[in-house]
């Protein structure tokens, strides 16, 4: 019987405008690669983690209910964190423990999809 487990999966985030997304996420460290005639789709990749961006006019302002969580190693966030701020990203919520026994913070991109960047806290 051939194994049909999953490999991996890739989100695919609605976007407005797709130069203006790819510009946001060049700042966030990923290489972005429009497909093709470069105006519906793109793929972004970072170290391993990856995004597709697909152009969509049916998103309405502030009210996109997409989001990722990028599961980091430990250890990283702090780092990672400031690393954007100092691209002049905006932190929705900054870094801190949470409840749930991560390391998170939180920004949106322009078109609202949520990007959550978190890592295990170490036990008590």
């Amino acid at each position: 019987m051939a194994d049909h487990s999953t490999q991996h999966s890739v989100p695919i985030l609605p976007v407005h405008n797709l130069a203006r997304a790819m510009d946001f996420y060049r700042r966030l460290g990923f290489f972005a690669e429009p497909y093709q005639n470069g105006n519906d789709y793109a793929f972004l990749n970072r170290g391993g983690l990856e995004l597709h961006l697909s152009a969509s006019d049916v998103l309405i302002e502030n009210h996109n209910p997409c989001g990722v969580y990028f599961y980091l190693s430990d250890g990283s966030a702090a780092a990672l964190e400031a690393e954007f701020r100092a691209a002049g990203v905006s932190i929705l919520s900054p870094l801190a423990p949470r409840e749930w026994k991560m390391n998170e913070f939180m920004l949106s991109d322009p078109d609202g999809n949520l990007l959550r960047f978190g890592e295990h806290l170490p036990p008590a």
